[in-house]
């Protein structure tokens, strides 16, 4: 690696990814105790969208710049972080980018898309299903743009495989805690939970759990789907377990987390700390991750709705 890199010195903002890799791997004093050692993977470390979605963005418009230089626009359909994602990079390169978004997108969301410049289309649907994913297909064919798909674009699982886990791995491996007994995360497209278990099952087999994490029925938690939504990935790999956590949950242990380690996470990362409460008796000791795709700032309205109710009087 340059020096430069070392240092955190970039000539073009397009060297941040993969340069500014590793994201931190931090040991969480609050939820380590009994024989357990829980360490969270810190995501929202990738520098634009602040969160996990930045890696397979990277990957799956760079494969496929690669492949179609004149292409000048790119549509997608996302519910939030690849939209930010791909509204920055798509700046950074010089291509005009459409996002489509279901109505139940948080209006932090809204506004930073619309600071990056992005065309940003409504849609009536309050989730992005198999409609949508062929409705912007469509659309770009028509208009001759770019269209990536994350949720059946095979870059997305590999951005995960070749860089996410090799990389937990290291870390570990560095403190002499390799391989985790458990990692936890959340299943949304599928593209790191499933990678993650591809790639830990591959080496250690069931030595390495691997626990899913989705949204109750009924519930909506951004960032991660219902096993019925039928996302990709995860039914060519072995998850161990799936636990429902509520959006109450998820919030509830944000303030957790948030005043026992200072981390403010999001609400998907709430949920996976929830899901690692929910098995670890079964599980026992040993050495956890838990990875945290996002942070609270793009949810702070929706926290800001119930958080004097989740707060108890002093």
């Amino acid at each position: 690696m340059e020096e430069r890199f070392k240092y955190r010195i970039f000539m073009s903002v397009l060297e941040l990814i993969p340069h500014i890799w590793p994201t931190p791997l931090v040991r969480l004093s609050s939820l380590s105790n009994s024989g357990r050692e829980v360490y969270g993977k810190l995501e929202y470390f990738n520098p634009f969208s602040k969160s996990i979605k930045d890696r397979p963005v990277w990957n799956m418009i760079f494969k496929a710049y690669e492949k179609c230089v004149e292409c000048k626009k790119l549509y997608e359909a996302t519910s939030g972080n690849v939209g930010i994602a791909m509204a920055s990079i798509s700046n950074a390169i010089g291509i005009k980018f459409r996002v489509y978004l279901p109505k139940t997108v948080p209006d932090q969301t809204i506004t930073l898309l619309k600071i990056l410049g992005a065309e940003i289309v409504r849609t009536e649907y309050t989730t992005i299903d198999d409609r949508v994913v062929e409705y912007v297909k469509r659309e770009a064919e028509k208009d001759k743009a770019l269209n990536l798909n994350q949720f059946w674009n095979d870059d997305n699982f590999e951005a995960h495989y070749k860089y996410t886990a090799p990389e937990i791995e290291k870390q570990l491996e560095v403190i002499n805690k390799n391989p985790p007994t458990a990692i936890v995360a959340g299943i949304g497209t599928s593209g790191h939970i499933s990678a993650l278990s591809k790639y830990f099952k591959e080496k250690y087999g069931g030595r390495v759990k691997i626990i899913g994490v989705v949204p109750a029925k009924g519930d909506k938690i951004p960032g991660i789907k219902r096993l019925e939504t039928n996302p990709k990935w995860v039914k060519y790999v072995e998850i161990d377990e799936v636990v429902e956590v509520s959006r109450r949950e998820a919030i509830e242990k944000v303030l957790y987390i948030a005043r026992r380690e200072g981390l403010l996470l999001g609400l998907s990362s709430g949920a996976v700390v929830r899901a690692y409460e929910e098995i670890r008796d079964t599980i026992g000791p040993g050495v956890y991750v838990l990875v945290f795709p996002d942070d609270v700032f793009k949810y702070v309205n929706v926290i800001g709705k119930v958080i004097d109710e989740l707060t108890p009087p002093k």
